[in-house]
């Protein structure tokens, strides 16, 4: 029979990991969305399968890391992905 020792340290330990699985997807992210700014193509097509070679890897660890990488990686893609409005001071580069 586990202790109430043993029961704290697992909760803390899938926490933790579901926090750093959402931080390393929103990383991934940002990696992923520079990459694929690039012009070789084959730059795009190596980013491209490695992260999806990645999220085939973490299916592996469980459904909430799984689920709180997704989430770090779509965060990523509508803060550093999507187009800037531009203001009205400013010029056009």
């Amino acid at each position: 029979m586990p202790s109430v020792l043993n029961i704290i340290i697992y909760i803390l330990s899938a926490i933790l990991r579901i926090i750093g699985l959402g931080i390393l997807g929103a990383a991934m992210g940002w990696l992923s969305l520079d990459l694929l700014r690039k012009e070789a193509w084959q730059l795009q097509i190596a980013v491209f399968l490695g992260l999806a070679g990645l999220v085939i890897a973490i299916a592996f660890v469980g459904a909430a890391a799984v689920g709180a990488f997704a989430i770090g990686v779509a965060v990523a893609i509508f803060l550093w992905g999507m187009p800037r409005k531009k203001k009205e001071g400013e010029a056009e580069k």
